[in-house]
């Protein structure tokens, strides 16, 4: 499996729409208005990235990685994708697209209606073909470590609105670190505002050796701040003014820091999980 992350920060990415542009969600049609294929620079960076006027633009990309992300169900979700023809690895990607309106960004900060014309494009233009399938796999188990239901003190409920948000629908909240909507993860540190616990999961299966599975029982959204020496950078990571205030990282392995700091426990076990199996892909022709 590609474990390349190629990471959208939405709240980064729509900073400057204009907040009358954004229009309901039902209003927004489930294919782009018009969208480019081009063959990739060689020696390219990767990136995906959401622009305002309803652009998606990816960079260096493989087929692959553009199923990864059109396929998600919510942030930070990367699928297993097996199967398919050995160029879907290989062939990379300059896509530029756009939406006859802006991106609809929901109350969790996932753009669902730009991964579903992302996924129409997919079908097109490369005649793809995607199954859902269960696997088994070791796997650890997110769970409330407190039977009480407490939760830790790095962990906390908020009612963000990520959608009100970028649509200067409510004001931005206070916070003591990041932005809401956004993540950061620096070494060593993990900062993540109005996620799910499904984003959570998600979030920490790429600083483990196994996938993390939600079974919090926790709705809603959190604002959480991890601290531990299994966290590593984001590729894309570059040091801010507020990075060089943190203090020495904590030297304890991440499963400890979960509990102790999120309250939660990771249960190491054999789980169902879903992967996305290629049934038929076409390579594109491009100019």
């Amino acid at each position: 499996m590609n474990r390349a992350r190629i990471t959208t920060l939405v709240s980064t990415a729509l900073a400057t729409i204009p907040a009358a542009t954004q229009q309901s969600s039902s209003t927004v049609e489930l294919t782009f208005a018009s969208a480019s294929l081009e063959p990739a620079l060689p020696n390219a960076g990767r990136s995906i990235r959401l622009q305002p006027g309803g652009v998606f633009e990816a960079k260096a990309v493989t087929l692959r990685e553009l199923i990864q992300y059109a396929y998600q169900r919510y942030g930070f979700d990367r699928r297993e994708v097996v199967g398919g023809p050995a160029w879907i690895d290989s062939l990379r990607l300059d896509v530029l697209a756009s939406a006859a309106e802006e991106h609809w960004i929901e109350p969790d900060g996932a753009p669902r209606k730009t991964w579903a014309m992302l996924r129409s494009l997919l079908e097109k233009r490369f005649q793809l073909r995607i199954d859902e399938a269960s696997r088994t796999r070791p796997v650890y188990v997110l769970m409330v470590a407190d039977r009480a239901g407490r939760l830790g003190a790095s962990m906390r409920r908020t009612t963000v609105d990520c959608g009100a948000l970028m649509r200067g629908d409510t004001p931005p909240p206070a916070r003591s670190e990041g932005v809401p909507c956004g993540t950061k993860t620096p070494p060593g540190r993990l900062f993540a505002n109005t996620v799910t616990m499904q984003t959570l999961a998600s979030m920490l299966s790429s600083h483990l050796d196994r996938p993390v599975i939600d079974s919090t029982g926790l709705d809603g959204r959190f604002d959480i701040q991890l601290e531990s020496a299994d966290i590593k950078a984001a590729p894309d990571y570059r040091p801010g003014p507020s990075d060089a205030g943190l203090p020495p990282t904590a030297r304890i392995p991440i499963t400890d820091a979960v509990r102790e700091q999120l309250g939660l426990n990771l249960e190491p076990g054999i789980g169902a999980v879903s992967v996305l199996v290629v049934r038929h892909a076409e390579r594109p022709t491009l100019r």
